[in-house]
């Protein structure tokens, strides 16, 4: 054998040879066999009664009669009674031998047959080495290339330098500070230290409002904060109500310039940001031209302690029409005689064309504030109700209460109209305002009422969603304003954030306790068809974003996907494919796995696409079944891409009793901590793929059918994939669930549906915690919640796979759709559910996915790519 040959060459030779030398062997016992049964068929034809007869010379050569020609005496054989008995005996004889011979020819027949029969299973058996091989080698090949790759640290890690000192420099009075990079000293914000905050105790210098106390609390529980300032790279502090009051040299750290400050005001008293050096300051209200847009944040902090029901403060989206387009109301404005004049042919505008506008100019006095320029009327709760009656509402930049108004107007499902096209909006830098807002310049304030009569429907609804979007997830309370304001300070600064928050899967069987017998799986398969490899477990890449996640998909993190702003992504569900042609390329192939040209087999040994390949994770939630679930473990056995099991045990007064299946991968048990059908959609640690196939423990999935459904999900990875399908659909005045089978759907039920990780920690941490709420209480309605989830963050339907639109367990006793309560609860889900978003965020779809030559006639030398889908 060549030294060089792998053990997988060696193995495949020794099997060739040995079967290659069986059948000669057979093939010549056989020949033999043959030959012996012909002769012994032959010699009775030639026996007869004489004694020069071919018998009698064959008894006598038998018993070593000598010949006539011999020179030895003959024997006397006896008469002819004696020879023919003789004859009779030896005929039995050969008789008995012919049948001995005609038994081993037809078991060596039958050997024949059977080995005939196991040609194709051997040559099945020899082609799936021979994909193994072709794996291993494509394996060992990454991993080469992986040690090929050079990793080095900077020419000279950036590590935290010693405090600020005192200012000693009078010099430095007319230093001014306009951008970030001349504010930050980097050295303390290291990319090796990640992001840390010190916090100044308030309490020793100044006096906060109530707002600002629950912000502090807020800030101070994050994650990011640090007691020890020497590891610091932001300082926050909170300034006096009264800024003239605050010096903020008093601060420890502040040192000379102020840098790697952030100093929050309270109030709605104006801010000169020259008076801070190179601290950030965040406010309501700044001096005209001292706003820094790369350094400042300008918002309305004055709100209120997070509530689990402040979705009841918020305006439905629909109905579409309202009973003004535009309202205004202020108190003193002092509009120029230019913009008095614009103002009234706006109101000629509106009545000329039946168009309902409430302006307002002079409201009575103010009951909050009496500055000149506050204009504010009434109080919130009327300010905010007068514009729950306008589609549109008017602001103007040069007001000193311009993001209260904007809180007020987003709290209202109105669309503000800002008459400034450089007046700061919050986190301006990440959040597209441009979605939730119309900003138009003063100088086209006569054009107003043309501007806003051009917006259709669908977009005027889209603009009212994405306000409350960016509201309810950054701008409510104290606790999303205080995870957006270091989050936006993080992005500022190009930091990767910590890891996201796992949920630490708690194994159900401790050290001390061994798990039940696992026992191999006997029960046949589906079928014989060749669904792809069986590959070790491996994890997908993760944390591969950590730069790119802060510029390059910060814009779709902080508009589309608030869940991954405040901590660094380990997966994104909308990062980018490679080219197609990479799979050709020696430096850009890692992990493609190209089909050949060609179908069936070419398509079963490789997944292809436009991205590496991978596996997906199993979660299975269960709840005393147990010969339920061990009977759908045993239907995964074998199942090609599968990484890991994750049975999530709701039992809490019991363990599990199996015997349980042994699979080709490991199966975790975890612990719940109470029964509780959000424990489906965890973010637990030991899932490792980004790819997720939800289950229930009594689904019946074919293995072809979870593959195929994986391959559509790795091409729509930011969907829900899977087969059991419903929809909604109004009756009279309500909406409703319905389970019926319709041309058109609006939901996959996740009892059976591909996910993408990332969704589970949207569901933990950002979905309204009013709504995992009402899930524990009605014990229903997760699946739901997990649509409406999607649907609301991506604005598109999910997919349906294959034809199966229910899936039934005859075996089940225990179903929740069995009580007679179910659809009851369904309904009411998705009508709560409306009621929490302020919209159904719900789309249909009209189609589902099936295999490329599915149904296709194809010509006899081609295959399809799946038999049944």
């Amino acid at each position: 054998m060549n030294r060089n040959e792998s053990p997988f060459h060696e193995r495949r030779n020794y099997f060739l040879a040995k079967f290659r030398s069986s059948r000669s062997i057979l093939l010549v016992i056989i020949l033999l066999l043959l030959l012996f049964s012909f002769f012994a068929y032959i010699l009775p034809f030639f026996a007869n009664d004489s004694d020069d007869s071919y018998a009698y010379n064959f008894i006598r050569l038998k018993f070593n009669e000598p010949s006539d020609h011999s020179c030895q005496p003959k024997w006397k054989w006896g008469g002819p009674k004696e020879r023919a008995a003789e004859q009779e005996r030896i005929f039995a004889s050969v008789k008995k031998e012919h049948l001995d011979v005609a038994r081993k020819l037809s078991e060596a027949n039958k050997e024949l047959e059977t080995i005939t029969k196991e040609i194709p299973n051997k040559r099945d058996e020899l082609r799936l080495l021979e994909l193994q091989i072709e794996e291993l080698r494509l394996l060992q090949k990454e991993l080469q290339d992986r040690r090929n790759v050079r990793l080095s640290l900077p020419n000279q890690p950036l590590l935290p330098q010693s405090l600020p000192i005192r200012p000693t420099n009078s010099n430095i009075e007319n230093v001014v500070f306009n951008n970030l990079e001349d504010s930050i000293d980097f050295s303390r914000c290291s990319i090796s230290t990640l992001f840390r905050v010190f916090i100044y105790q308030p309490t020793t210098l100044v006096q906060l409002s109530p707002h600002l106390q629950n912000l502090y609390k807020e800030l101070s529980s994050s994650r990011y904060i640090t007691q020890d300032p020497t590891t610091a790279c932001i300082f926050i502090a909170f300034i006096d109500p009264q800024p003239q009051h605050f010096d903020p040299i008093k601060l420890p750290y502040f040192g000379e310039l102020g840098r790697n400050h952030l100093l929050i005001s309270d109030g709605v008293q104006e801010i000169n940001s020259r008076n801070y050096k190179a601290a950030m300051l965040i406010g309501e209200n700044f001096v005209k031209n001292t706003f820094r847009p790369s350094m400042d944040l300008g918002m309305f902090l004055r709100v209120k302690e997070y509530d689990i029901k402040e979705y009841e403060r918020l305006t439905p989206l629909l109905p579409h029409s309202r009973k003004y387009l535009l309202s205004y109301i202020s108190s003193s404005y002092g509009f120029s005689e230019v913009e008095g004049k614009n103002f009234e042919q706006l109101k000629i505008s509106m009545i000329s064309s039946q168009d309902l506008a409430y302006l307002e100019t002079n409201c009575s006095s103010p009951v909050e504030h009496k500055e000149e320029r506050m204009s504010l009327c009434y109080d919130e709760e009327t300010r905010v109700n007068k514009s729950r009656e306008a589609a549109f509402v008017l602001i103007f930049s040069n007001c000193i209460s311009f993001q209260q108004r904007l809180y007020e107007i987003l709290l209202a499902g109105s669309v503000p109209v800002v008459v400034s096209l450089t007046e700061p909006l919050p986190f301006e830098d990440l959040i597209d305002w441009r979605l939730a807002s119309i900003r138009v310049a003063p100088a086209r304030f006569p054009e107003m009422h043309f501007i806003l009569r051009s917006i259709s429907m669908s977009d005027l609804l889209e603009l009212r969603r994405r306000g409350r979007f960016f509201l309810e997830n950054y701008l409510m309370n104290t606790k999303v304003l205080s995870r957006s304001i270091l989050s936006s300070i993080r992005y500022r600064l190009q930091l990767p954030g910590l890891s996201e928050n796992d949920e630490t899967a708690q194994p159900l069987f401790n050290a001390s306790f061994t798990p039940v017998q696992l026992v191999p799986v006997t029960k046949p398969p589906f079928d014989d068809e060749y669904l792809g490899p069986v590959e070790a477990p491996f994890e997908s890449p993760s944390y591969t974003h950590n730069l790119t996640s802060l510029s390059m998909y910060s814009y779709k993190i902080w508009n589309n996907f608030p869940h991954h702003v405040e901590n660094t992504p380990s997966f994104l569900a909308n990062d980018i494919p490679l080219p197609s042609e990479s799979e050709f390329f020696d430096d850009t192939n890692m992990g493609m796995r190209p089909i050949s040209p060609g179908s069936g087999q070419e398509f079963s040994v490789a997944l292809g696409g436009n991205r590496p390949r991978e596996q997906f994770t199993i979660v299975m939630l269960t709840y005393n079944r147990d010969n339920v679930l061990s009977a759908s473990l045993e239907r995964l056995n074998r199942l090609p891409y599968l990484n890991r099991i994750i049975v999530v045990w709701n039992n809490l007064d019991r363990a599990p009793t199996g015997p349980w299946p042994r699979l080709h991968v490991p199966i975790y048990f975890v612990n719940a901590s109470k029964n509780s059908l959000n424990n489906r959609f965890l973010p637990y640690d030991q899932i490792q793929t980004e790819a997720v196939l939800s289950m229930d423990d009594d689904i019946d999935l074919k293995q072809h059918e979870i593959v195929f459904a994986f391959r559509v999900w790795r091409e729509q990875r930011h969907k829900l994939v899977g087969f059991p399908a419903r929809y909604h659909a109004r009756y009279d005045s309500e909406m409703y669930y319905n389970s019926n089978h319709t041309c058109q759907l609006s939901m996959i039920l996740t009892g059976a549906a591909f996910l993408h990780k990332s969704y589970l920690y949207a569901y933990t941490y950002t979905m309204p915690a009013i709504i995992r709420q009402k899930i524990d209480e009605w014990m229903n309605c997760e699946d739901l919640a997990m649509n409406f989830l999607v649907a609301h963050l991506i604005r598109e339907p999910p997919i349906k796979t294959t034809s199966k639109w229910t899936l039934r367990c005859p075996t089940c006793t225990e179903m929740l759709s069995q009580d007679i309560s179910h659809f009851n609860k369904r309904h009411n889900c998705i009508r709560f559910f409306t009621q929490v978003y302020g919209y159904d965020p719900l789309l249909f779809s009209q189609f589902r996915a099936d295999s490329v030559l599915f149904k296709t006639r194809l010509p006899p030398n081609h295959q399809k790519c799946f038999r049944y889908v």
